[in-house]
């Protein structure tokens, strides 16, 4: 579904883990990704896994990795408008957090109408309430996971 919204993209990868969403985004050709996420483990793991699969490949875009909590990053970076979002939370994550960061999102601060953001949790989860200002565009089911593709409900016909 995002692979045409891709090349040249701004991708932010939130709660970032590994990396491995903006990785596959930068070898895909996208311009930009911020990697944002608190955990020191998973920072150390994302600067390693640049340094070692993305620095230095020819036409890789550009990316910047961030320390801070994603409540915090959404509340003060309010300068770059996203064209692809990636959530893709622990599943221990509070269902409250998750609410607050969709409504950060959807007051279009760093997002367009045509900004695509793509929700990875524990398939038994309810999150109508969490994404109460998004619509759901495609719904995918891998294993114990499911995948929504959100946009803001005013975008949708």
């Amino acid at each position: 579904m995002i692979g045409s919204q891709i090349r040249g993209a701004k991708v932010l990868d939130l709660f970032s883990g590994t990396g491995s969403l903006g990785l596959e985004s930068l070898s895909r050709g996208c311009g930009l990704v911020h990697f944002v996420d608190k955990e020191v483990q998973s920072i150390d793991l994302i600067r390693y896994n640049t340094e070692n699969l993305i620095s230095g490949v020819p036409g890789t875009g550009v990316f910047k990795i961030i320390k801070s909590d994603v409540l915090d990053y959404l509340e003060f970076c309010k300068d770059i408008k996203w064209d692809i979002i990636f959530l893709d939370p622990p599943y221990r994550v509070e269902p409250e957090i998750m609410k607050k960061a969709f409504g950060i999102l959807s007051e279009k601060r760093v997002t367009t109408e045509d900004t695509l953001m793509i929700y990875e949790y524990f398939f038994k989860k309810e999150i109508e309430e969490e994404i109460e200002n998004l619509k759901i565009v495609k719904e995918s089911f891998f294993g114990d996971k499911k995948v929504v593709y959100l946009k803001l409900k005013s975008n949708i016909t």
